[in-house]
């Protein structure tokens, strides 16, 4: 299920590291919202969460390494998730505060939810699909030792990789071994750039641009509903179908 959360400002500067503050955001609307469902989304820290969502701001915004500067004080957020539930818990608690004003964490800033709306989803109806990438994508590889490795499309391993990560999660997910169906899967890159993006104060190696991908319908349609890579609560790895 797929939704956007329409955002308005109280100016037009925002931070560059501004998914930190939706998440505060959205944290904060949970926990008002239904106390017990946040401490289960957030209770066990660094646990998957079923939501991915991507942030799109209006033409002619200006980025420099600090801060984005908006054409209009305006922005939305489109949130997509594999559970119906989710969504529509989400949902109910951005209704719940709009027309508020919500201050934006640690800035000169404020947001207030004006408008939250049902997106169609469309269909896959073919082995493959050219998605094209609404957030960065992550590709994080966590050694035995504790380090984070994050590669993009460039990096030799890049695939394998993701594909080990895939794996790993929908046996979680499906509660069956997948793999023969990931390894067969093709990515070819179309128009793919790696750029680098501030989160949490850390500078993370990312892809984007638009992919295709060929292989089983089931694994074609879980990326497009539930996103591709790490991070993907934190407004990463959303994808949407060119």
């Amino acid at each position: 299920m797929r939704f956007k959360i329409e955002f308005e400002t109280g100016n037009e500067e925002l931070p560059i590291d501004y998914r930190r503050k939706l998440i505060s955001v959205l944290k904060g609307a949970l926990e008002d919202y239904n106390e017990d469902l946040f401490k289960a989304i957030y209770g066990s820290g660094h646990s998957p969460k079923s939501f991915c969502f991507s942030t799109c701001f209006a033409p002619k915004v200006a980025f420099t390494k600090e801060k984005i500067t908006l054409n209009s004080q305006r922005f939305h957020v489109m949130f997509t998730t594999l559970d119906v539930l989710t969504a529509v818990h989400l949902i109910n608690a951005f209704m719940a505060r709009r027309n508020k004003w919500i201050p934006f964490a640690d800035c000169n800033n404020k947001l207030k939810v004006v408008a939250v709306a049902k997106i169609q989803e469309r269909s896959i109806s073919s082995n493959s699909v050219c998605f094209k990438i609404l957030s960065p994508i992550v590709i994080r590889d966590h050694t035995r030792e504790g380090k984070d490795w994050y590669l993009t499309f460039e990096d030799k391993n890049f695939e394998a990789i993701w594909k080990r990560n895939l794996t790993d999660e929908l046996k979680i997910v499906l509660g069956k071994d997948v793999s023969k169906d990931i390894s067969s899967l093709r990515v070819t890159p179309v128009q793919t750039k790696k750029t680098v993006v501030k989160s949490y104060g850390i500078y993370i190696p990312c892809t984007i641009g638009s992919m295709m991908f060929e292989g089983e319908k089931y694994l074609l349609e879980y990326l497009y509903k539930a996103g591709i890579g790490s991070k993907r609560s934190m407004g990463f790895g959303c994808l949407d179908i060119v």
